[in-house]
């Protein structure tokens, strides 16, 4: 399996609310649970703006190096302008952020980690 994590959860480990044995077990099966760059961007953000330097460390030193990088491809951009097109004549507003979440998890058959509704409206696994 594939998993990609959304900024939700990578905050959620890093005030120690995430189920670290589920993503431990996952870890260990052999499933590869991945970090894309939109995700990334995100949370450096938040901890930055915080100014929360000892969850910068942990972020840096102990979780980026469990997760697998997963690289952004120029279809990516393309398939996010195409989500949002729907999205949007059907009533929704989603962040452009989601939008490559969702993209890149479209391209890579992953199952988005996340823990609030914003994939609902797109055709993945959450």
């Amino acid at each position: 399996m594939i998993y990609l994590l959304d900024t939700n959860v990578i905050s959620d480990y890093l005030n120690q609310v995430f189920d670290l044995e589920r993503f431990n077990r996952a870890i260990a099966a052999g499933d590869r649970v991945c970090l894309c760059h939109p995700v990334y961007y995100e949370s450096l953000r938040g901890l930055l703006k915080a100014k929360s330097t000892r969850k910068l460390d942990v972020f840096h030193s102990r979780l980026i190096p469990m997760l697998e990088w997963v690289e952004m491809r120029s279809s990516d951009w393309e398939q996010a302008a195409r989500l949002w097109a729907d999205a949007v004549s059907r009533g929704k507003q989603l962040s452009d952020v989601d939008l490559l979440i969702a993209s890149i998890a479209l391209r890579q058959n992953a199952i988005i980690v996340s823990s609030d509704a914003d994939f609902d409206a797109f055709p993945i696994k959450r």
